[in-house]
């Protein structure tokens, strides 16, 4: 690997780590915890975690880590949005948007990647302790994670809920997380050279600053914006360090 991408590469973890944490992390703590036992004590999910990690293993960026992420974000978002679920039915759908969360990539190096995730979901989930229902709005969400329409505002609240959260928290990703981990990821799987990067650069804040849009669920609209401008705040830092590094090594004409 070129050695400048490593030094960048310590230096964007530095700039990650020195910024205050998101609203969305402090205002759902409790939310996130909640997510993140669900996600490594729940028997449901450390059989899932088994069953779909042939599917998720990619080293370039969009694999385990980003599946988790998306999981756990999306569980939150069931916990927090405003609805009118009980407090069971509630949990029970947290537990429904960590599922869909982990599997809505499964399939992403295809072409129409999320309609095949969803068929997969429906052939993974065969056994699971979920209802015909359950299984079928899960593969809804998988399906619609990458739409900028929700379900029919006449379709049940707990659908177009579970799918609304998955959306959102794939969406979420795009804003510290593409800028601080997964862009570096996927420069090691590459092993593209400095000058690729910064010439590419560009095309990811254009898709970073289009996810700013377009949020489904109340508390989507409500923490995303921000955390895309944290990402976009990161972005700008980076291209002053893309140009640094090239500047001092460009070749001397003298």
């Amino acid at each position: 690997m070129d050695p400048r991408i490593l030094q960048l590469k310590r230096r964007a973890r530095e700039l990650s780590a020195s910024r205050p944490q998101p609203a969305f992390v402090l205002e759902c703590a409790e939310e996130l915890s909640h997510a993140s036992n669900l996600f490594f004590d729940h028997p449901m999910m450390l059989r899932l975690q088994n069953d779909a990690l042939g599917f998720l293993n990619d080293p370039c960026g969009l694999g385990v880590e980003h599946a988790k992420r998306v999981a756990i974000d999306a569980a939150a978002l069931a916990l927090a949005e405003p609805t009118g679920l009980n407090q069971e039915e509630r949990r029970r759908l947290a537990l429904l948007a960590e599922v869909a969360g982990l599997l809505h990539d499964t399939m992403r190096h295809e072409d129409e990647h999320p309609e095949k995730g969803a068929d997969l979901c429906m052939r993974i989930l065969r056994g699971y302790p979920l209802s015909p229902e359950e299984r079928v709005w899960i593969a809804q969400a998988v399906c619609l994670h990458e739409a900028d329409l929700p379900l029919a505002e006449a379709g049940p609240e707990s659908a177009r809920l579970l799918s609304g959260t998955v959306h959102d928290a794939d969406r979420f990703r795009f804003g510290p997380d593409i800028f601080a981990a997964t862009l570096w990821e996927f420069c090691e799987c590459d092993d593209w050279p400095l000058e690729e990067i910064a010439a590419a650069f560009p095309k990811g804040v254009a898709h970073a600053e289009a996810c700013a849009r377009g949020f489904r669920t109340e508390q989507g609209r409500k923490f995303g914006p921000a955390l895309i401008d944290e990402g976009l705040s990161l972005a700008k830092e980076y291209t002053l360090f893309f140009q640094e590094m090239l500047a001092a090594t460009a070749p001397s004409n003298t």
